[in-house]
């Protein structure tokens, strides 16, 4: 009878024993995946920040091109209608004193 309570014990210790070492394997494949993981996203990451910087100057210099071809379709307009560049300057001289009436 003695041996018996003692094969039992042993048994139930066998299988502790087994399954605390199953958690134990099952973490470190988890640990490793997860680092894994991790490294992978950082590589993303970076891949995703240099695609954003890129697709960042692209837009400056689309939204530079649109600039400038709204200042030549301007100038364009402004020639058909008879604007022409000034070439001197007038400018507003304030000193002399004026008088101003309303009727």
């Amino acid at each position: 009878m003695r041996q018996r309570k003692q094969i039992k014990a042993h048994a139930e210790e066998s299988r502790l024993f087994y399954g605390a070492l199953f958690c134990l394997v099952s973490v470190f494949f988890a640990y490793i995946y997860f680092v894994g993981m991790s490294v992978v996203h950082v590589v993303m990451r970076k891949e995703v920040d240099t695609q954003i910087a890129s697709l960042g100057t692209s837009v400056a210099e689309l939204e530079e091109q649109y600039i400038d071809m709204q200042h030549r379709v301007s100038s364009d307009i402004a020639s058909l209608q008879g604007f022409v560049v000034a070439d001197e300057k007038i400018f507003i001289d304030k000193t002399a004193a004026t008088l101003v009436l309303s009727h």
